[in-house]
């Protein structure tokens, strides 16, 4: 049975065009692989929420997210890895190409970063740079 700790995170996330800085709270998982972090964004101005489910196992990342908007993507340093969008204009296709990953967890703390080029229907969408410092409650 994986081990579960509430957390704070300092999240970071760095776009193209600004940045955006939230303390959040979640809760991170020990798995006999890796880790597993679940946290929840602040509502948008409909009022809807977004659970992220983000799995951290080897050397690779996967990112669930529920909400208005869906994505289902991979991340591997170096990798062009396909995934899904599902907006309410409908499911799109779409691509990240990693540049940058490192995941440093130990003992329920640690930061987790990862930068990506994401691709759209073979269009470009932005350059993305995420930063979590998780700290056990």
């Amino acid at each position: 049975m994986p081990e579960k700790r509430s957390v704070s995170i300092g999240f970071e996330s760095r776009r193209d065009d600004g940045a955006q800085r939230l303390r959040l709270r979640g809760e991170l998982y020990r798995m006999s692989a890796g880790w597993t972090l679940v946290y929840r964004e602040p509502p948008d101005e409909g009022g809807s929420e977004t659970v992220n489910t983000l799995v951290i196992e080897g050397g690779e990342l996967r990112l669930r997210r529920r909400g208005p908007v869906r994505l289902e993507q991979k991340f591997r340093q170096g990798e062009r890895l396909a995934g899904q969008m599902e907006t309410p204009y409908g499911r799109h296709e779409v691509e990240a190409f990693t540049t940058h990953l490192a995941a440093r967890l130990a003992e329920f703390a640690g930061t987790v970063e990862w930068a990506y080029e994401l691709r759209m229907q073979d269009q470009p969408v932005g350059t993305f740079r995420i930063r979590l410092d998780i700290q056990e409650e």
